[in-house]
């Protein structure tokens, strides 16, 4: 089977949170008088810490459809929120496991629960800074 390329976690000049991504969820709400952004960064991270969770205890249990279901909820998520570089590793967990490529899938695991974090850090950071303005 051909290997495919994980996307790169590993470039520093890259932003965690794509601003145009962010920029398209602030025009849903110009003002920001109805928090609109605030509740679905809010809510995104609820979601992230939920699935994460779900998808270490699948992967310690074997469970990979249950892994790759959280991949899956986790893809488009973290793409409307602008972690697109999160969104491609999560869809590049999800084709493996569906491809039963399970032997490739531990260094790809890492940079899932890595990206995530960074993911986290970076959703809290807004929400902090929204809650400062």
């Amino acid at each position: 089977m051909e290997a495919r390329p994980t996307p790169s976690v590993d470039n520093p000049n890259r932003s965690v949170l794509d601003p145009s991504s962010l920029d398209q969820l602030r025009q849903l709400d110009p003002t920001g008088g109805s928090g609109f952004v605030v509740r679905v960064l809010g809510t995104y991270i609820r979601s992230l810490e939920r699935h994460e969770a779900e998808a270490r205890q699948a992967h310690s249990a074997g469970q990979w459809d249950v892994l790759a279901r959280a991949a899956h909820t986790l893809k488009s998520a973290s793409a409307s929120v602008g972690a697109l570089t999160f969104s491609e590793i999560c869809a590049d967990i999800e084709g493996r496991i569906r491809r039963q490529e399970i032997d490739q899938i531990e260094r790809h695991l890492d940079r899932f629960f890595s990206e995530a974090a960074l993911v986290r850090d970076a959703v809290q950071a807004q929400l902090d800074g929204s809650a400062a303005s």
